[in-house]
């Protein structure tokens, strides 16, 4: 799908980061584009905007898939029930079929707890108490003058905005 209107060379960039590309061959291309800076900027900013609509409409679309993969397995596991239920209802162990066969059987044992306060603390792991940075706390700190917090600096970066 184009959003705009592309000359030849800004289309065949396009038509290239379609597929997977490298940086170092991306670059070529970039430097291979004549004409001015601006021009050279608003036309790659038109094709970043198309690639931004590419990548939602895949967005959608996983989000489409998604859902109906989860409708399917709730499916499957309600059919799996229902025989479940039949076959234990008529006291049945086995179903043979001429492409199938269908039978219940033991699972292995699994614990199931009834009043955990009641087990000794010998059956419970104690996890290592690993510490968290609290970055949000250091950067208030370090916002008030505080820049004297040993390991930590204060950065002020850029980044490319387009409206």
């Amino acid at each position: 799908m184009r959003l705009y209107d592309l000359a030849e060379q800004y289309n065949d960039l396009l038509d290239h980061l379609q597929d997977e590309a490298n940086n170092e061959e991306l670059q070529r291309m970039l430097d291979g584009i004549g004409g001015k800076i601006e021009e050279k900027i608003e036309n790659t900013v038109k094709v970043m905007k198309s690639l931004e609509s590419d990548v939602n409409a895949i967005d959608a679309e996983i989000k489409r898939l998604s859902s109906r993969k989860s409708t399917l397995s709730n499916n499957i596991s309600y059919l799996k029930s229902n025989i479940e239920q039949s076959m234990v209802s008529m006291d049945m162990s086995k179903v043979k079929g001429t492409l199938f066969t269908v039978s219940m059987q033991n699972n292995p044992p699994k614990v199931n707890v009834v009043d955990e306060s009641a087990i000794p603390k010998d059956y419970f792991r104690i996890p290592e108490v690993v510490p968290v940075l609290d970055k949000k706390r250091l950067l208030d700190e370090l916002k008030k003058g505080s820049y004297e917090i040993p390991g930590v600096a204060l950065v002020q970066e850029k980044s490319l905005r387009v409206r």
